[in-house]
C-alpha cells in the first residue's frame, strides 16, 4: 500500500520517498524548477530541462546533483518504478507516477495545466489508482478565458499603451510565464525588451526546441518605445515615468487582483489548471481515491465528492457534508 502525507513537499514513509521537498533531502524527486518546488538535495531525480533551468537559477553545484530522467522512462527506487510524465506547467515540468510491486500506482501533479501553452510541453496524462493534485483555482469561479481571446487581449494592452505615449510593462515570473509572454508577443513585432533573469533562461528552451525572441537587456533609460518583460520583484526599481502596468497572472480573474497588485490591469494568464481543467484531469486520471494539495484543497475535495468521487484535502481541513 502506498502511503503519503504532506510536509514541506510530498513524503511516502514506506519507501523514504520525497517528491518537491522543500529542505534538502538525501534523495528527492523535484518536478520542476520554480523555488517553492526545489532544495539543495544531495542527490535529486527530475528531466534534464529542469537540471538545466536549476544550473541557471542556483549554479552548477546544485544541477550537478541532478538525475535526469526522460518522460516515460523508468526509474528503479527500491522496490518502487518511477516514470516522469509531461505537466504542460513550465519547461521540463514533470508529473511524477509511482508504482509498487503490487501494481498500485500513485501519481503526484506538481503544478500543472491541460491547456496547450507555446513555452511549455503539452501534457500527458497517465492513469493511476491514487492522486495527489494541486488545486490552486479548485473553485468554480476560476475559469479562464480562451486562450486565443487572452493572448490577444495581452497584445492590444501593449499595442494601447505604445499608441497612447507610454511604456507597457508586463510582470511575469521569469520561469514559465516570461517566456509565454514573450511568444505571445513575437507575432507582433513589437521591440522587446526583459529583465536579465528572463534572458538568462531563454537559451535553455531554445536547447529543448522552443524558440524565443530576441530581446533587449533591460534598460531603465531606454524604454520607449519597447514592450518591457519583468519579473514582479522588480517593479521596484521601476523610474517614475509615462509607463502602463500589468501583472501577468491567473488571479485576474478576481475583480479585487487590480488593486491589490496596484497596477493598470491584471491579465489572467496562469500556468495552472482552472477549475474545469481539474475537474476533467480527474476524470482521465480515473482513480480510486484524490488527494488534494495547494489552493482551495478543502473546496475542491468537497466537489469531487459530491461528484462521486473518493477525495480529501491532504492539508486535513476536510468538513464532512450531511447528505
Amino acid at each position: 500500500m502506498l502511503t503519503a502525507v504532506e510536509r514541506g513537499g510530498l513524503y511516502l514513509p514506506d519507501s523514504g520517498l520525497w517528491i518537491d521537498a522543500r529542505r534538502a533531502k538525501p534523495f528527492a524527486v523535484v518536478s520542476h524548477a520554480h523555488g517553492d518546488h526545489v532544495a539543495r538535495h544531495q542527490s535529486f531525480l527530475a528531466t534534464a530541462a529542469t537540471i538545466d533551468c536549476i544550473r541557471v537559477r542556483l549554479g552548477d553545484a546544485a544541477a550537478q546533483r541532478g538525475v535526469a530522467l526522460a518522460y516515460g522512462e523508468a526509474y528503479q527506487h527500491g522496490a518502487l518504478r518511477i516514470e516522469l510524465f509531461p505537466a504542460g506547467h513550465v519547461l521540463g515540468s514533470a508529473m511524477v507516477r509511482v508504482e509498487a510491486p503490487s501494481g498500485e500506482s500513485l501519481l503526484y501533479t506538481g503544478d500543472f495545466k491541460t491547456r496547450r501553452g507555446l513555452a511549455a510541453e503539452p501534457i500527458k496524462i497517465p492513469q493511476a489508482d491514487i492522486l495527489i493534485m494541486e488545486s490552486t483555482f479548485g473553485r468554480p469561479e476560476f475559469v479562464f478565458p480562451a486562450t486565443a481571446d487572452l493572448q490577444a487581449e495581452i497584445r492590444s494592452f501593449c499595442a494601447d499603451a505604445l499608441a497612447a505615449g507610454e511604456v507597457p510593462i508586463l510582470l511575469a515570473y521569469s520561469l514559465g510565464k516570461a517566456q509565454e509572454v514573450l511568444k505571445i508577443l513575437e507575432p507582433s513585432g513589437f521591440e522587446l525588451m526583459a529583465h536579465k533573469t528572463i534572458r538568462a533562461l531563454n537559451p535553455v528552451y531554445e536547447k529543448y526546441g522552443f524558440r524565443m525572441p530576441n530581446t533587449r537587456p533591460l534598460d531603465f533609460l531606454n524604454m520607449q518605445g519597447c514592450v518591457v518583460v519583468l519579473p514582479p520583484s522588480v517593479r521596484k526599481q521601476l523610474p517614475v515615468g509615462r509607463h502602463r502596468l500589468a501583472m501577468i497572472s491567473g488571479w485576474g480573474l478576481q475583480s479585487s487582483s487590480q488593486y491589490r497588485y496596484r497596477t493598470d490591469a491584471v491579465l489572467p494568464l496562469s500556468d495552472h489548471a482552472d477549475y474545469q481543467e481539474l475537474l476533467e484531469f480527474v476524470d482521465v486520471v480515473s482513480p480510486r481515491t484524490v488527494y488534494t494539495v495547494h489552493g482551495s484543497t478543502a473546496d475542491f475535495a468537497a466537489d469531487l465528492r459530491r461528484r462521486g468521487v473518493d477525495a480529501w484535502s491532504l492539508s486535513g481541513n476536510d468538513q464532512l457534508e450531511l447528505l
